[in-house]
């Protein structure tokens, strides 16, 4: 120390004391602000590798480990904390089952090449001739034709655009001149005082709300062909679509009540002209995934509010078990109307996915926390694939012999590390999501009929997510309420193998004559024959051809 600084100490040796105690008091200060600035740093280096890593990296979150050989002999890796009395290194190892292909599964993998064009569609010969003059063999005779080599292009003509005029005879009499004559009556149609046909409006409507095409685009390919359909029409028309559909929506979704497992989720969706909304604001699309056996049902509702009013009107009817996210509306309808809740492991899993993508690059050769998180939900997805074909009564036996004793090995691990962790960090959001629904996550290997995640409704909101990022937002909640219904037939009609255009041309055409309950179940997607409509499509056009 400098002699000017040693002067200025005094020579009071309770007052040095003080001072002394005073600067230690300041060096742990400054050591707790410097630590909890590289807690900061650490975290903020996280979310800028997660970025970047959703910027620029793979979207799939499919998990591949740098250390598979670690995989075989993780326990000797393993840090100093790790409890001895965690199995770690035989959970860690990767089930064959789950990385190696299944020599059946390669043999019956297509070759790689040209796929063959359908066989229903019809074909044109298109014969290739050799010239006259090289028909002549060198020795004199002329070669004829024995077999012919035959390849396939795929050929398209543009949509066959016709009208259907509606004529509707009159009768009178010919010996009661004072009687008005009588109009033959117009059927119902479901577009009263609109030129647009059931199969133009499933046109439209698939377009959309399946392809994705807005309005303005629909408009603008209209124009090429001289037909003039302004978007305003457009969007009319969609919303009398909807809300024709209305009535098959509502026994839908009484179907639905009666089923025993329940997906629900719920996106956002902007709508400008919501009262009392502003038009940046987010509203809501929710989704119901459910059905009786083999009857899926998917069920798309708008509404402004995410909160608890909504979930509890659409599980009004509902007494099974309901799957979600973690967003505490569910859980708390969940409890009030005496439902079984359980929690979506795709969502669980994501986390520490996200984790792992956060973290720096792996340079010690040890496997991070996060790829045994990962490893475990391997093990666990590997299981669930194994089963996926087997009996229900089958399935809980595997479960409960092979799922059941894993998950009590990962609860354990998460426990043992859930208090070492930063919680603000990606890796410990992640243990602390887990480890808090850890029963609710594992619930579903109790049983053979429960889901492992909600993936049924996350699959069903992906085509919706997609077509919005094309037209953005919804004009009014009519609209939006509208697009509801087109969407829930749409993706009703697709998990049953129908062609959505097919199918909604059917309603379209049928749902206006539908007088009783009964007749709108013959509306419903397995109660309809596609095949018929089909051909029915078909018997058109070859009378107009």
């Amino acid at each position: 120390m400098a002699e000017s600084s040693l002067a200025q100490l005094p020579d009071d040796i309770d007052a040095l004391k003080a001072l002394i105690s005073a600067r230690d008091i300041a060096l742990v200060e400054r050591d707790k602000k410097l630590a909890e600035r590289d807690k900061k740093i650490t975290i903020l280096e996280e979310y800028v590798r997660l970025l970047k890593s959703q910027r620029f990296g793979k979207s799939s979150e499919r998990f591949v480990s740098d250390l598979q050989e670690s995989l075989f002999n993780e326990a000797e890796q393993l840090d100093d904390e790790e409890p001895a009395e965690v199995e770690a290194g035989d959970v860690a190892e990767v089930d064959s089952a789950s990385t190696a292909p299944d020599s059946n599964d390669t043999e019956q993998k297509a070759r790689p090449g040209r796929r063959k064009l359908p066989a229903h569609l019809p074909r044109v010969k298109v014969i290739h001739k050799l010239p006259q003059g090289e028909r002549q063999c060198p020795c004199g005779c002329q070669m004829e034709v024995f077999d012919e080599a035959i390849s396939e292009q795929l050929c398209i003509i543009p949509a066959d655009l016709y009208v259907i005029q509606h004529c509707r005879q009159k009768y009178r009499c010919t010996a009661c001149e004072d009687k008005a004559p009588v109009t033959a009556p117009m059927p119902a149609q479901p577009f009263p005082k609109s030129n647009a046909s059931p199969e133009l409006m499933a046109n439209v409507v698939v377009s959309k709300f399946l392809d994705g095409l807005p309005f303005y685009r629909q408009e603008q390919i209209w124009k090429r062909v001289d037909i003039d359909l302004p978007r305003a029409t457009l969007a009319r028309w969609s919303i009398e679509a909807g809300n024709l559909a209305q009535p098959l929506i509502n026994l839908l979704r009484e179907h639905q009540w009666a089923s025993n497992v329940m997906h629900i989720d719920e996106t956002p969706v902007q709508v400008l002209k919501e009262p009392d909304k502003p038009p940046e604001g987010n509203k809501y699309f929710w989704v119901t995934a459910s059905g009786p056996p083999n009857k899926p049902i998917y069920l798309f509702h708008y509404d402004p509010s995410r909160g608890s009013a909504v979930a509890d009107a659409l599980l009004e009817g509902f007494r099974g078990t309901v799957i979600s996210d973690d967003w505490s509306v569910y859980a708390r309808v969940c409890e009030k109307r005496q439902l079984t809740h359980i929690a979506c492991n795709d969502h669980a899993r994501r986390k520490f996915d996200e984790a792992l993508k956060a973290e720096p690059k792996n340079k010690s050769g040890k496997m991070s926390k996060a790829a045994m998180a990962l490893n475990y939900y391997q093990k666990l997805y590997a299981i669930e694939r194994k089963i996926q074909d087997k009996s229900p009564e089958e399935r809980q036996r595997i479960r409960q012999t092979e799922g059941m004793p894993l998950w009590d090995q990962f609860i354990k691990w998460m426990g043992t590390h859930i208090h070492k962790t930063t919680p603000e960090s990606k890796f410990g959001k992640a243990l602390n999501y887990a480890y808090k629904l850890r029963e609710k996550l594992r619930f579903y290997s109790e049983t053979g009929h429960l889901p492992m995640s909600n993936q049924v409704a996350e699959n069903a909101i992906r085509p919706f997510a997609i077509a919005r990022k094309n037209f953005l937002f919804y004009d009014t909640p009519k609209g939006a309420s509208a697009s509801a219904n087109l969407y829930s037939l749409i993706m009703t009609a697709k998990s049953h193998g129908l062609d959505p255009f097919y199918y909604l041309a059917h309603v379209f055409k049928h749902q206006p004559r539908a007088k009783t309950v009964e007749d709108v179940e013959k509306l419903l997607p397995w109660n309809v024959d596609i095949e018929q409509l089909k051909q029915s499509f078909g018997a058109v056009n070859r009378v107009l051809c």
